[in-house]
């Protein structure tokens, strides 16, 4: 379906870095009451990353972690949060024994047991073994059991519903995306549906909204041509052809903000600087024109100020008539005259 691949982990890990609080409400709205919002969060994978490099030896994605987030509790304690998203149609055997590892792994670094683990499965719905690691030998048992989220296994209808929180929508592309998998005729139109209920929503705010359509249009990935027809589709929709359409302010608040979300910069703001900076341009060139017609004129001065120096001089040292001189210059003899008497009154 498509000629290149698309890193649907990394388009949800950085989803989960912009709608953490909204992840953790749809996922486990008894750890999001419990959490003190107004302390923050940090996102701490890399420094674990960084720590682990070359301490474990772990098959596999062994320097991998994927969000590690830590909050502070209401009662005043830290709580860790590892996610996992997993987006592979056929999972590794070992997916679960990972999970603990890196439960465990994390529980060594921060020398903590407050720690929530979750999967999240974009893909391929997971057998039981994968949701929970059990492990019995010689009368020693353990078993790890971690919060699993299924997209494909998600009521759609429920999703929809539940579009006021960001994580929904995602849970709806990774849904629409999987169950559209080999039909791009049938991914053209859930794509077309869920950018259709994004638009109909008018509780979401104008950032979220743009980071949203911006998702979807990734995930829910189209071959070429059946990408250029969504795209025609939904321009005709936002922007239909109409001379007397109005457009209003909200609307073109939304343009910028999907336009600087996509290219990193307000083109408003970037028309303003560079009018600023061809006015400054041009002012600093008509005031080098003005320096050099100023030049010019003291130039011009100085010649017919030597110039004339030249013919009182040879008129007074000289003793050359008016008229010799008019020959010698190419003048008339009436203004060598009037020359001649200015420059004496110098």
């Amino acid at each position: 379906m498509r000629s290149k691949p698309i890193d649907y982990d990394a388009l949800l890990k950085e989803f989960i870095s912009d709608f953490f609080p909204d992840f953790i409400a749809f996922v486990n709205p008894a750890l999001f009451a419990a959490i003190d919002w107004e302390q923050g969060y940090v996102f701490l994978e890399q420094e674990l990353i960084n720590a682990l490099r070359g301490k474990f030896k772990i098959k596999g994605k062994s320097k991998r972690t994927d969000k590690l987030g830590k909050v502070v509790l209401k009662a005043g304690a830290d709580h860790y949060v590892y996610v996992h998203g997993e987006f592979q149609h056929t999972l590794e055997p070992d997916f679960a024994l990972r999970m603990y590892h890196y439960r465990a792994l994390i529980g060594l670094r921060y020398g903590i047991e407050s720690i929530t683990a979750i999967a999240v499965f974009t893909g391929a719905k997971p057998s039981p073994h994968h949701l929970q690691y059990s492990s019995h030998v010689f009368d020693t048992r353990l078993e790890y059991h971690f919060k699993s989220i299924v997209a494909i296994q998600l009521d759609e209808q429920m999703l929809i519903d539940s579009m006021h929180n960001p994580f929904a929508v995602a849970m709806l592309a990774a849904q629409y995306a999987y169950r559209s998998r080999n039909n791009p005729t049938l991914r053209l139109a859930l794509k077309s549906k869920l950018f259709n209920l994004l638009r109909s929503r008018g509780d979401i705010d104008l950032d979220r909204s743009v980071k949203l359509f911006i998702f979807v249009r990734d995930f829910v990935h189209l071959p070429k041509k059946q990408e250029n027809e969504f795209q025609q589709t939904q321009i005709s929709l936002v922007f239909p052809n109409e001379k007397e359409m109005i457009i209003t302010q909200g609307t073109k608040d939304f343009a910028l903000g999907l336009y600087e979300r996509v290219f990193g910069y307000n083109p408003l703001e970037e028309q303003k600087k560079n009018e600023a900076k061809l006015a400054k341009e041009r002012q600093k060139a008509e005031e080098e024109r003005l320096q050099l017609l100023a030049a010019l004129q003291r130039e011009e001065e100085e010649r017919q100020r030597l110039h004339a120096t030249t013919i009182f001089n040879l008129h007074h040292i000289a003793k050359m008539s008016a008229a010799e001189i008019a020959l010698i210059v190419n003048m008339e003899p009436e203004t060598i005259e009037a020359i001649i008497v200015n420059h004496s009154g110098e």
